[in-house]
């Protein structure tokens, strides 16, 4: 009887575990320049609410810090994923 229960409890905590999934995904590039020859690195971040100036992305950061991001990026939806 036991094991039935902690087989139960196991699956419970494995089923209920969910991804924390944000809105937004923003895939672009960062300025590095301290790496050498190539000072642009592959960049992602996520955000559950932006705004627009001009063509640039902005967002507030965990910390309240406001994040902008330049152009060229790839801004992905997930509003409607499932």
């Amino acid at each position: 009887m036991k094991t039935i229960f902690n087989i139960l409890f196991l699956l419970l905590i494995l089923t209920s575990c969910t991804k924390n999934q944000y809105r937004y995904e923003i895939k672009g590039k960062v300025y590095v320049p301290t790496s050498g020859l190539n000072p642009l690195h592959d960049a992602i971040w996520y955000a559950d609410s932006i705004h627009f100036d001009g063509d640039t992305i902005c967002y507030r950061n965990s910390n309240g810090k406001e994040v902008r991001i330049k152009p060229p990026y790839t801004l992905i939806d997930h509003k409607l994923d499932k």
